[in-house]
């Protein structure tokens, strides 16, 4: 799945992961030209003895189990890869950051933009959690008390792993134990690949408390709307995507000028669908965009292990198929397809005025920017009808390197992560051109220019996230975790895997290649006797 390497907070807050390096760019209201850039750090004890002391009974219940097994390493040998990262303001002046590393840990800091303090300074965690499993979605939240007389809130941060839990910890806490977080819900037999924070309507109601939904999107092609805090309390799903969901985003405020809570979900399918999560409906759809082939995605195919008993079933049924009549060849236009695939979403993101959706696509080094055109109010058509939007039109923004993630602020600007050397870029909108347009205006952000002197001169190489994505179409279910280690049932892979689909492609592709050879070499075998 992917990493939530980038999370912005309205125009002022920007946080960044960059390989093992998470970085926070506060734009003061004072400061226009530069930004406070803040180095988040590990924290200074991490070390593999204290990571040990640290588990609980079910890591060290699951330690017992690796013993009986030997497995195979993780490839990931860094311990502090950023896995996550998000922030938030809760008042006027306190800033609250979050970061997910790759070695369990999820760490808490806090900042106050009224300090007085080095435009570059480093910035330790005020407090620590070691987790069961790693997160790779964080958001912010609050919890209403639970006394209808009282306005108190409480604080947490919600984490999403990759066994399908979301779990609530407290901003503040003074111990580390289980009786600190919360388990919120959880997606039986799943991975989490996105979580999200909305208010459950635009228009509160006359209580005090706020209605709030989780959004929660998996593996197994679907999105869950789960209420909050009463997470027990299911409110719907929203179903229509037929492979997993890589990538989903979703209005989080009521300072929207629309009416509609809206969210965007990309999917392993290509394509990119527009959701109302109050009436769990599908009203729009970007469609699927195919990428060329590299030469090295073509290699790693045909680097795929073959099935030879599988194989040789087919190849009986479509022999007698054959015999029969009924067996058409469709090699050449397979073949001709076959130099395509499906540019996956790489993220997603619905402008703070819910009017435009940003999409990036693995493989593409551009950025698709779609307006969402208001509603038809025809009295005529049915509701069903009257709620669906077309999103076909799009500018399309080059980028210098393949954008990974993207994200509005509220000034209806656009950020987005790339690879290395640029690694963030700034867009902003030139509304005195129809259509409107979209420049890069990277050489005079604040933060751009401040995060570049910060990393000058170094060499930070991002992983290549883009592996996560084709592990989940060719997943396999085992009862590992998301270290990779267990058994791999005998049941192969699941029924309802897109890898199956991968999988039956590339057998038919062996197929054919071994039916032509064999029909070149009767040929030769008949060619001497004439």
């Amino acid at each position: 799945m992917s990493k939530q390497l980038l999370h912005t907070y309205q125009s002022s807050v920007v946080t960044v992961g960059l390989n093992d390096r998470a970085f926070a760019l506060i734009n003061n209201n004072d400061s226009s030209t530069a930004a406070v850039v803040l180095e988040l750090m590990a924290n200074k004890d991490t070390s593999d003895t204290t990571k040990e002391k640290c588990i609980d009974k079910e890591g060290e219940q699951q330690q017992s189990k690796k013993k009986k097994k030997k497995n195979p390493p993780h490839p990931t040998n860094n311990p502090h890869e950023i896995q996550a990262v998000c922030c938030t303001q809760l008042n006027n002046n306190t800033i609250w950051l979050a970061v997910s590393r790759e070695d369990k840990s999820l760490s808490l800091y806090t900042y106050n933009k009224n300090s007085s303090s080095d435009s570059i300074k480093e910035l330790y965690p005020t407090v620590t959690y070691k987790i069961a499993k790693r997160a790779r979605c964080l958001s912010f939240a609050s919890v209403p008390s639970s006394s209808s007389s009282s306005t108190d809130e409480l604080n947490v941060i919600i984490a999403g792993d990759l066994s399908g839990d979301a779990y609530a910890f407290p901003l503040v806490s003074t111990t580390n134990d289980k009786s600190t977080r919360r388990l919120l819900l959880g997606h039986t037999a799943s991975i989490l690949t996105g979580l999200n924070v909305a208010p459950s309507s635009l228009k509160q109601n006359n209580n005090k408390q706020k209605e709030h939904f989780i959004l929660t999107s998996d593996r197994d092609e679907k999105i869950r709307i789960t209420n909050f805090p009463q997470t027990y309390n299911i409110h719907g799903y929203l179903l229509g995507h037929t492979s997993f969901i890589s990538t989903m985003d979703a209005i989080s405020s009521s300072e929207s000028s629309s009416s509609r809570p809206l969210c965007i979900t990309g999917s392993g399918d290509g394509t990119v669908r527009l959701w109302n999560y109050v009436t769990c409906k599908e009203i729009g759809m970007v469609p699927v965009v195919i990428k060329k082939c590299s030469e090295e995605e073509d290699e790693d195919d045909r680097k795929m292990p073959a099935n030879d008993e599988e194989d040789e079933m087919n190849e009986d049924s479509m022999q007698e198929e054959e015999d029969n009549g009924d067996y058409e060849d469709f090699s050449e236009e397979e073949e001709e397809i076959d130099s395509h695939k499906i540019a996956v979403p790489l993220s997603v993101s619905l402008s703070p005025d819910a009017n435009n959706i940003v999409v990036a696509r693995d493989g593409m080094q551009s950025i698709d920017i779609h307006p969402i055109p208001t509603p038809p109010t025809s009295t005529t058509s049915s509701s069903m009808l009257s709620q669906l939007v077309s999103l076909h039109k799009k500018q399309t923004v080059e980028c210098p390197s393949q954008p990974l993630a993207v994200r509005w602020l509220s000034d209806s600007s656009i950020l987005v992560l790339t690879r290395e050397p640029t690694y963030l870029l700034h867009y902003q909108c030139n509304e005195e051109k129809e259509p409107n347009e979209y420049k890069n205006v990277s050489s005079t952000s604040p933060f751009i220019t401040s995060l570049q002197k910060v990393i000058a001169g170094q060499s930070i190489i991002i992983p290549n996230d883009i592996d996560d994505l084709l592990k989940l179409q060719k997943n396999k279910v085992s009862d590992s975790n998301e270290d990779g280690e267990g058994e791999t049932p005998k049941g192969g892979l699941h029924w309802n895997d897109i890898g199956r689909k991968e999988t039956a492609k590339l057998a038919e592709s062996r197929r054919r290649k071994r039916r032509r050879e064999n029909e070149q070499k009767e040929k030769k075998e008949e060619e001497p006797n004439n």
